[in-house]
């Protein structure tokens, strides 16, 4: 006689391509989002009236959790009526008509469409950073320390207000539609420009794209199955974990240290796992401020060669740069084509813009340019065109030299009134470049006290928790570190803002543990 797989087995392969992926950092319990998600596959007749589920061992084991955790899920649908236990038998979808399974009659109303059991993989799982909004600021903000802003002040108002100008002077022309790579008099400003980071490209090579995280989206599309290995800095740019998840891919964290992404750790991990993109922020890691070492520079690029390893270089605060002038991007020695560059116009103006671009080899350009038609044909040509029109002006550059040395007095600011009121075993280094300051808090400190008492004391900034993906070696140390962002903290504030902020982290400290420097 044959072997025969058990009933459950067949239909538990339709069941399991359908992805549950827990939420571990949410306070809802495992068995509860379970439940809820069984429930919404019932609700969209995903799960027919009648279907016999996996067993719970089998269930389990396939989606990584404790056999107690199915055990519960179950049996709170087994309450509830949905499901049926039959002992010997297995767990089954009830047919009550209670369950929705009852189409109705004509005359009935129409049941609501159950768009939770109809989501696609890539849209059930749980790519939002963690953390991302536990720490909302206060009500009433006094000081803002806030990333992701600029300096209001500083707004480049008229210099946009000109280049609008001139570019509605040519709105008949960009009525019609561009094409998906962009508005052709910008990728040749930016070919142009980039010539300053060492990059030599025509405007073939540019697309323009609706801010950096769009063009970190089209790559992750064109690039990245579901399973792929993706290799990202931790802590790294959340923005981009959140790209490459959504893509369903397999995310191993590189360890970051003083002189940037460690190679040594690269390479431990290309030895052992075949990694088909890096993504890295080289000129300015996001979020610890350090600078790729020229040394690894070169290593990473060998590598990259050895196990022909894609890199999406992320250049978002190339251009703000403190000591000294800013390293040649890594495109620059890109000979063998392996790098995709992306950059950014929100850190220079303002990221409601939404305005960045991709440089990339052609063959690869013409996929993502493909993809970018799928998703909304093109961009914005009028916002396009002003920008054209700033950079074309030189008004862009001289507004990022202006932007460049408030920053910089800013930040020395800040840095000072740090080292004048934080207690013992807070650490922080000035960052290379960009606008924020990776703020390290003593293991004893209570992160959620912090945050409260700031917010008293009318404080928004944010957590370090998203810049580590759970499960990397680094998410317990992004767990107890601070974002602070200078961007928009004047110099005369900075000390009166510190002190506060201080405050907040004495008290969250053991008595023994606040003495200050």
């Amino acid at each position: 006689m044959a072997l025969c797989e058990p009933d459950w087995l067949h239909y538990g392969r339709g069941v399991l391509d359908l992805a549950f992926a827990p939420d571990r950092a949410a306070g809802e319990p495992v068995y509860r989002q379970l439940e809820r998600y069984l429930h919404d596959l019932v609700a969209a007749r995903r799960l027919a009236p009648g279907e016999r589920l996996p067993a719970s061992r089998e269930l389990a084991t396939s989606l990584g959790l404790s056999r107690n955790t199915v055990n519960q899920a179950y049996q709170s649908l087994v309450d509830q009526g949905l499901l049926r236990a039959h002992v010997g038998q297995g767990t089954f979808v009830s047919s009550r008509s209670d369950t929705g399974s009852d189409r109705g009659g004509a005359g009935a109303s129409p049941r609501a469409l159950a768009w939770e059991g109809l989501l696609a993989r890539r849209a059930r799982a749980p790519i939002t950073p963690r953390g991302f909004f536990a720490h909302p600021g206060p009500h009433r903000v006094e000081f803002d320390f806030r990333a992701g802003r600029v300096a209001r002040s500083l707004l480049p108002v008229a210099a946009w207000k000109r280049a609008s100008a001139q570019a509605l002077d040519e709105l008949p022309a960009l009525a019609e539609a561009t094409s998906p790579q962009g508005y052709a008099p910008l990728r040749e400003a930016v070919a142009r420009a980039l010539l300053a980071r060492g990059i030599v490209c025509a405007a073939q090579d540019v697309m323009i794209v609706d801010g950096a995280q769009q063009g970190l989206d089209l790559v992750a599309r064109a690039l990245v199955d579901p399973g792929d290995a993706v290799a990202i800095e931790q802590p790294g740019w959340f923005g981009a974990a959140a790209a490459f998840r959504a893509s369903e891919a397999h995310l191993l964290g590189v360890p970051v240290d003083e002189q940037g992404l460690s190679t040594d750790g690269l390479a431990r991990l290309l030895r052992t796992r075949r990694v088909k993109l890096l993504f890295t922020t080289p000129a300015v890691q996001s979020p610890t401020g350090v600078a790729l070492s020229e040394a690894r520079r070169r290593e990473l690029l060998a590598l990259a060669d050895e196990y022909q390893l894609a890199i999406a270089e992320d250049d978002y605060d190339g251009e703000l740069r403190y000591e000294g002038p800013a390293p040649p991007a890594l495109k620059t020695h890109d000979r063998a084509g392996q790098v995709i560059y992306l950059g950014t116009f929100s850190k220079a103006l303002f990221p409601g813009l939404r305005l960045g671009y991709v440089v990339a080899p052609r063959p690869l350009l013409a996929r993502l340019a493909l993809l970018r038609f799928a998703a909304d044909v093109h961009g914005n040509a009028l916002a396009q065109a002003t920008v054209a029109r700033l950079i074309e002006s030189g008004a862009l550059e001289r507004h990022v030299r202006r932007v460049r040395k408030l920053y910089a007095q800013r930040r020395a600011a800040l840095c000072e009134a740090l080292r004048a009121h934080m207690p013992d075993g807070v650490a922080w280094k000035p960052p290379a470049g960009g606008n924020t300051i990776w703020l390290g808090l003593p293991a004893e400190a209570d992160v959620a006290q912090v945050f409260a008492v700031a917010a008293a004391h009318g404080i928004a900034l944010h957590a370090g928790a998203p810049f580590a993906f759970e499960g990397s070696d680094a998410a317990e140390d992004a767990d107890r570190h601070l974002v602070l962002s200078f961007a928009n903290l004047p110099r005369e504030r900075a000390d009166e803002g510190v002190a506060r902020l201080a405050d907040a982290v004495r008290r969250a400290l053991p008595a023994r543990k606040r003495r200050s420097r």
